[in-house]
């Protein structure tokens, strides 16, 4: 652990807390950085996160780098907490058969630990692993970018969450755009229903783009939307003027990835010389 300063805590790319310190903090700091580029930046950054070992175990077989708890829900190797250099932020995924909880939301994992879902985190995110004692993921204070809101038509957005193929509900596409571009989250927004509002417009209007299927599923009449065909050979050409689609003239912004977490992997070095103090866990 990098040391700091007397009743300062030590510089770190982010930390993990519980309530009441029923576990001590752990920061993610140099010594989980596995590759970097050629000015010393972090390329990958890496912590797995699993049980904790009981007397008498092998701990060769309890390699994680934090132990969280020794109940046995908790898989010995159950999570990865890592650098996204694509996405420029930190996501957590599975490692094993069993999800993982973010925010209340379940991320599955899968029977090879390969293919678990990844999550996107941000300070204060809460992350749930089995019956483990709950974890707030941290990060330096007050030096995460803002995020932008993307130049893309309300048309475009929803396009580009449904390509290609995609068939998705109206709350798996708000999902997915969300995803894509963190401006539109809820905690981002103090009108979330305008923007929500102009998408189900922009559905229900733009036919010669989108169409919807019903469906029935566990007895219900599921509604799904895709993008309409042309003739079968593929979408429908989408109108790229400025003011396509209802509520565009809300939407001009950057159509590049949005800054996420604490930007882009050059800014690493310096939010670890600002070190993790004065960010908490969540009341």
């Amino acid at each position: 652990r990098m040391a700091g300063e007397r009743g300062k805590e030590p510089m770190a790319y982010a930390k993990l807390a519980t309530r009441d310190e029923v576990l001590g903090p752990f920061y993610i700091d140099d010594r989980y950085v596995k590759e970097v580029d050629e000015n010393q930046n972090p390329l990958k950054i890496e912590v797995t996160l699993g049980r904790t070992p009981q007397q008498g175990s092998n701990r060769e077989m309890f390699d994680s780098d934090f132990h969280i708890g020794s109940r046995m829900k908790i898989s010995k190797k159950h999570a990865k907490i890592y650098w996204s250099h694509e996405q420029k932020t930190f996501e957590v995924k599975s490692i094993c058969k069993n999800a993982v909880k973010v925010n209340g939301v379940v991320y599955a994992g899968s029977p090879d630990g390969m293919q678990g879902k990844p999550a996107t985190l941000e300070s204060q995110d809460k992350i749930e692993i089995a019956d483990a004692t709950p974890l707030y993921f941290l990060l330096p204070k007050g030096k995460a970018p803002a995020a932008e809101k993307p130049k893309l038509t309300y048309e475009q957005l929803i396009v580009t969450a449904l390509e290609p193929d995609k068939q998705l509900t109206l709350n798996e596409l708000i999902a997915r755009i969300q995803e894509k571009h963190p401006y539109f989250n809820d905690e981002n927004l103090q009108d979330t229903a305008t923007w929500k509002g102009s998408l189900r417009t922009t559905l229900n209007t733009k036919t010669k783009v989108f169409e919807k299927t019903t469906k029935v599923d566990s007895g219900k009449k599921v509604m799904y939307w895709s993008l309409k065909k042309d003739d079968g050979t593929g979408p429908a050409p989408m109108d790229t003027s400025a003011n396509s689609g209802t509520g565009a003239g809300d939407v001009s912004m950057q159509s590049d990835s949005m800054p996420m977490g604490m930007g882009g992997v050059s800014l690493l070095p310096a939010m670890a010389a600002a070190g993790v103090g004065g960010v908490g866990v969540p009341p």
